[in-house]
């Protein structure tokens, strides 16, 4: 998986269980010097075309396939006409995008939307509660996404005050924190897939990575309370029927 036959650089791999069963990958790949999302075909990498403007950066993808479709996530934002960057769903690779929430990371799986600004806090929104965590030793956020097989395991990505970059797996309510380590550091904007952990593997630049198959994986852990704040608010909708006034 994630096998590139030229020299570009990649960034942002996640994998996804397909109609046939196999998974089906996506990842960023850039494009004039502008990342944009990419679909492996079984065949090539072939451009996911959000319609979206041509300046704009495209990050983070996320994808599922359910109801014979691909439903897709992704932040996109950086266009001259349209400069704040924003979490879009696409029902379909044909489909428009759909604005869900102004956000830098996020993603968004079945009813659950997932945001955050670059630095934090990470918000979930699902129906009926709202769950926040707070990351205060985080300075920067550059990526959440999620475990396709334990999708409220959380994958983290982001930077600490010291320039350190980090890279997490969290269980929202187990209040579980592992520290992900491939090949020896931080697995940076990783994904997993069957237990596999891939991820964006710098070469020059902080930029210039190419994603890679993890030789080796540690997952340590970390004393979350130290780490993630988690608060939970239930919401509950207004009843119309004034009966249950």
């Amino acid at each position: 998986m994630f096998t590139f036959n030229d020299s570009r650089y990649t960034h942002m791999p996640f994998a996804a269980t397909g109609p046939d069963g196999d998974p089906e990958e996506f990842c960023c790949i850039p494009v004039n010097g502008l990342w944009k999302l990419y679909h492996f075909t079984g065949k090539r990498w072939k451009r996911v075309r959000t319609g979206l403007p041509d300046d704009a950066f495209e990050c983070g993808p996320t994808a599922e396939f359910e109801d014979g479709m691909w439903k897709i996530s992704f932040v996109a934002g950086g266009a001259k006409s349209a400069r704040q960057f924003k979490l879009y769903r696409m029902l379909g690779f044909d489909a428009d995008p759909m604005v869900q929430v102004a956000a830098d990371v996020g993603f968004v799986w079945k009813d659950r939307v997932v945001h955050a600004g670059r630095r934090g806090p990470v918000t979930i929104i699902e129906p009926g509660r709202t769950v926040t965590l707070t990351l205060p030793g985080v300075e920067f956020l550059y990526r959440v996404s999620y475990d396709p097989f334990q999708p409220n395991r959380l994958l983290i990505s982001g930077q600490l005050p010291g320039g350190e970059v980090f890279s997490w797996a969290y269980r929202s309510g187990m209040k579980i924190l592992k520290e992900v380590i491939a090949d020896g550091i931080p697995a940076y904007k990783c994904a997993f897939y069957e237990g596999n952990c891939y991820y964006a593997k710098r070469e020059a630049g902080f930029e210039e990575r190419r994603i890679v198959k993890a030789e080796s994986l540690e997952l340590n852990e970390l004393p979350a309370e130290e780490h993630i704040v988690e608060t939970e608010a239930f919401t509950h909708a207004r009843h119309e029927n004034p009966e249950f006034e």
